[in-house]
């Protein structure tokens, strides 16, 4: 009798094994393995930029400058300049906000008084490895960052990424496979 609970207990946990494996490998066939830094093309203006993929950010967010909030026929409405010293020249955008994001302070921003930041978010339609994505992204002036987009976990679910830090620009030597 113990043997035979034994074998059960064994045969349960390979069925679960087996079980769990085979959601992991579905859940992951559609997607492809990318570098943390890769071109991601903005439309409708075919600029491309180099984004950050950041699995420890929620949200995306570009390098937004001359922010202006107006109301148009009663919607939000942002204005704004994408600007960073890696692009050769600033793209004016004027889109509706889709919301307000929260952002948490870094701590190096001091302020006690506030411990978070409120953020236009608009949709934007991008590029990733040459697929079009509507993805949500907040604004913020990143020009003192490397890269002038970075793309978080909602946005890298959406195209379909999984992030390997160890390499980078995997697009770029697809690209030059061709």
């Amino acid at each position: 009798m113990k043997s035979q609970i034994i074998k059960f207990r064994y045969s349960t946990v390979i069925l679960i094994a087996t079980v769990l494996l085979l959601i992991a490998t579905s859940a992951m066939a559609n997607k492809s393995v990318y570098g943390y830094l890769e071109p991601v093309q903005l439309s409708p203006d075919d600029v491309t930029l180099t984004a950050k993929l950041d699995t420890g950010a929620e949200t995306a967010s570009i390098s937004a400058q001359d922010i202006q909030l107006y109301k148009r026929e009663g919607e939000e409405y942002v204005k704004f300049t994408v600007s960073h010293p890696d692009l050769e020249h600033s793209l004016r955008y004027d889109l509706p906000i889709v919301r307000h994001a929260r952002i948490k302070k870094r701590a190096s921003e001091g302020g006690r008084t506030q411990t978070h930041h409120s953020r236009p978010v608009v949709s934007m339609k991008i590029y990733f490895d040459g697929q079009p994505h509507s993805i949500m992204v907040n604004l913020i002036d990143r020009s003192h960052f490397s890269t002038p987009m970075l793309l978080g976990r909602s946005a890298l679910e959406k195209v379909g990424a999984i992030v390997d830090s160890t390499v980078k620009n995997t697009l770029l030597t697809k690209n030059d496979d061709y």
